[in-house]
């Protein structure tokens, strides 16, 4: 089983972001990343049976556009900059890609993956996880975003069929890439991002997939993986260590300062990159450097109010102080693990590009 038990173990607690009705209120509040409803083990949206293979349906056909949440050649795009930001470098033919997949946002519902053809849920993904997450890559690269068969968000705590359901949704994801990769890419420089569940399939992609392919390894710069736990995995794709690295991987995983869940493994083998000052160790980052928080209302607002720096493979963020903090109050911030950092996260990768020459 491919690292299972480790998955199920780190990612416990992301699970439980979504039992208590006040993270769920701020959720929706701050970032509208969150179902409207309280989502906890006993919830009627839980599976009840067992994983059966014969309900999954159909894997996706990706030469079929209606498959792709994000695609450039698509008439309507979820990825949008913000209201109140202009990018005069903004850039309508890229010739760079990402290749993106997003985080779970299944939270109720009773089969072990989700439904391709749910209306309601792709919608509520390119609304959230690609508005306000791909979104950071919008007029830098062009964006692919496939459907996949996301598993269950109680698929992290029941070891026996969620693993099951995994192995489904990365098979979607792999055939996704490999269908970008023969019909799309077309000998481009590209990214790979995606964020929590994402990124568990996105790192298991460059294992057994990217990194063993001479072409695929020489034309990848960058993976964004945020929001799980990550441990170097290849001496060939090292983490990034300074702001202006390529052939390197980003992550981060966002706390309140002094909050660490009892059932996190407190290791330094976990990489994390600051997403402000873009360092590994544990340098505070300065105020002034913070370039704002993308809100749910898709407006940047209140730069200089965050300054994190690292601690046992995570992000620990000081107190933020901006009108009204005490209702965007948190101790996990993972759902908003580019929301807090999206303008930094965006100059960053231009700075990147620009200094090893892709501008």
């Amino acid at each position: 089983m491919w690292k299972w038990k480790e998955i199920q173990k780190m990612s416990r607690k992301i699970e439980l972001i979504f039992t208590k009705s006040k993270c769920v209120f701020y959720f929706i509040l701050l970032f509208g990343f969150s179902s409207c409803k309280i989502i906890n083990i006993d919830y009627a949206g839980f599976p009840k049976h067992q994983f059966d293979i014969n309900l999954v349906g159909d894997p996706p056909d990706y030469s079929n556009q209606e498959r792709w949440l994000e695609h450039p050649e698509k008439d309507y795009q979820y990825a949008r900059l913000p209201k109140n930001y202009y990018d005069s470098l903004f850039d309508i033919t890229p010739n760079i890609d990402v290749f993106f997949i997003h985080p779970t946002l299944y939270l109720k519902g009773n089969k072990w993956n989700a439904e391709i053809n749910d209306e309601k849920l792709n919608k509520r993904i390119g609304n959230t996880a690609i508005k306000y997450q791909a979104s950071v890559f919008l007029g830098i690269a062009n964006i692919y975003a496939p459907h996949y068969r996301q598993m269950h968000i109680h698929s992290y705590s029941d070891l026996k069929n969620g693993y099951k359901a995994f192995e489904v949704a990365y098979k979607d994801v792999k055939n996704a890439f490999l269908y970008y990769w023969r019909n799309n890419n077309k000998s481009k420089k590209f990214i790979i991002a995606g964020h929590s569940q994402g990124t568990n399939h996105l790192e298991r992609l460059l294992k057994e997939l990217i990194l063993n392919n001479d072409t695929m390894k020489s034309q990848l710069l960058l993976a964004y993986l945020p929001g799980m736990p990550i441990k170097e995995f290849s001496k060939n794709f090292p983490v990034c260590k300074t702001k202006n690295q390529i052939d390197c991987f980003l992550s981060w995983r966002s706390l309140a300062e002094r909050y660490y869940p009892n059932s996190w493994e407190k290791s330094d083998n976990i990489k994390c990159t600051n997403p402000i000052n873009w360092k590994i160790d544990s340098t505070l980052s300065l105020k002034e450097n913070h370039l704002g928080i993308l809100f749910k209302n898709h407006k940047l607002r209140h730069p200089n109010s965050i300054v994190s720096y690292n601690y046992k493979g995570t992000v620990w963020i000081k107190p933020i102080k901006i009108p009204f903090a005490r209702l965007y109050k948190m101790k996990n911030y993972h759902v908003a693990d580019y929301n807090l950092f999206w303008l930094n996260i965006r100059n960053n990768l231009r700075v990147r590009l620009e200094e090893n020459g892709y501008n």
